[in-house]
């Protein structure tokens, strides 16, 4: 089985000398280097490699030459025989380098997107000025509580991206900013607050307008079925691969934060055994190494030649593998690995869900509590290597009724949720989804 995840890299990840090493090496990313050079009008590789900073860092220039680096590493990667992956999934900007390697989206066309979304990005950084903000070591209760306080009418600050379960960035009003670096001073000592060096509020409402500009120009992109399933930032679930749901979670990725734990737990709960970073920068490959430390991650900057290594089977797994030819063992082997992933799926798609509780109190009873023992439960079955007993099983189905419940997830969106989770893992002989549920996602 195919336990492999690629991640591509963000804005923020670019640095003069990017892309250097990996078209001295590959004639086939060389190839990419040119057509998009032919595609832009200007020399794509010359910026990345001997370019001045502060020009590689404008945002109309750094998404085109981050998404060509990625799709040269990419092709790179096949060129010296590296896999297919079974899952990819990129950051913010990284999502369309994904898209774009998958076969979703023919290279030329991606170049043309995330041209235009650097531009309507960098254009609302001027007609709305906003930042950002990496918060460190504070809970989500309490963010939430700060974000509570700092907001006023017309100046307002929002969860931007949700990078690891220590580690959120904000976005907003530069003065709204200013009042929460003030209150997680004040009231959360151990906090860090650093600010960004960006003038814009990504992946908040000041990039409405850039959100609808951009998705305007995505009616005019062809889609295809990709080669392998993308992940989305804003759902943490796979795209669907229909033409209207890309087009809708790819502009609505401009204004919503970027679920990179929903991402990484829907990463795990596939059972990836190793994952590559492809594209300039290791920061991806940090993340899921210190969210997954069984998960084997590594950097093609690094390690330019590396691909992965079939890792050897255990007795139980290759006896699985073995009887995976039989159907009637297949059917037995598929249940007894959807019920090991249930509760990662559970836990996945709590992460994923979005949030339109404001009551601290119920949020921290219905959401927090709830997610954290789901949590430990499932991170102590990976450390002793058990199977969930029916009860603990349920534990998880219970705490993802309470996530909907209390974070006011609407009928059709459970319905779907709560069967696929049933249909993925082989549990439907165990849990029935609710009456409401089961309509709504008729209706869908």
């Amino acid at each position: 089985m195919n336990r492999l995840a690629l991640l591509f890299p963000g804005q923020g990840s670019q640095y003069v000398g990017m892309g250097k090493a990996v078209s001295a090496r590959s004639r086939a990313a060389m190839r990419t280097f040119e057509e998009a050079g032919d595609a832009l009008g200007w020399d794509v590789l010359r910026l990345c490699e001997e370019g001045d900073l502060a020009l590689l860092t404008q945002t109309d220039n750094a998404q085109p030459a981050i998404l060509t680096c990625s799709v040269a590493a990419y092709r790179a990667w096949i060129e010296q025989g590296g896999p297919e992956p079974a899952i990819g999934a990129g950051h913010s900007l990284g999502e369309l380098s994904a898209l774009a390697c998958s076969g979703a989206l023919g290279f030329a066309d991606a170049l043309q997107l995330v041209r235009r979304r650097g531009e309507l990005m960098q254009a609302a950084s001027r007609e709305r000025p906003g930042g950002m903000a990496a918060v460190v070591g504070i809970s989500d209760e309490q963010l939430l509580e700060a974000l509570n306080k700092a907001n006023e009418t017309h100046s307002i600050v929002v969860i931007a991206g949700i990078n690891s379960l220590t580690q959120n960035v904000v976005s907003g009003h530069p003065e709204a900013l200013l009042r929460l670096q003030r209150i997680v001073a004040e009231q959360h000592r151990s906090t860090r607050f650093l600010p960004l060096p960006v003038s814009a509020a990504f992946h908040s409402p000041l990039m409405e307008e850039a959100a609808m500009r951009f998705r305007d120009r995505l009616e005019n992109c062809t889609f295809h079925a990709p080669k392998w399933p993308v992940l989305s930032n804003v759902t943490g679930q796979p795209h669907d691969g229909g033409r209207a749901s890309c087009i809708r979670l790819l502009a609505s990725q401009l204004t919503e934060p970027v679920r990179w734990v929903a991402c990484m737990e829907a990463i795990r709960s596939l059972g990836v055994r190793q994952a590559a970073e492809i594209g300039p920068g290791r920061v991806l490959t940090g993340l899921l190494r210190s969210f997954a430390p069984d998960i084997q991650v590594w950097s093609s900057d690094d390690e330019p030649d590396r691909t992965p290594a079939a890792p050897a089977l255990t007795g139980s797994e290759q006896r699985s593998a073995t009887a995976a030819e039989s159907t009637e063992s297949a059917t037995s082997a598929s249940r007894h690995d959807g019920m090991a992933m249930f509760l990662p799926r559970c836990l996945g798609i709590a992460a994923a869900t979005r949030n339109g509780c404001t009551d601290l109190d119920a949020y921290r009873i219905g959401v927090l509590e709830p997610y954290r023992e789901v949590e430990a439960l499932a991170q102590e079955l990976r450390r002793t290597g058990s199977m969930p007993t029916e009860a603990q099983l349920r534990q998880g189905w219970a705490m993802l009724l309470s996530q909907f419940d209390t974070k006011g997830t609407n009928p059709e969106e459970r319905g779907l949720r709560l069967s696929r989770l049933l249909e993925e893992t082989r549990t439907s002989h165990l849990f029935e989804v609710p009456e409401r549920q089961a309509e709504g996602d008729v209706a869908q």
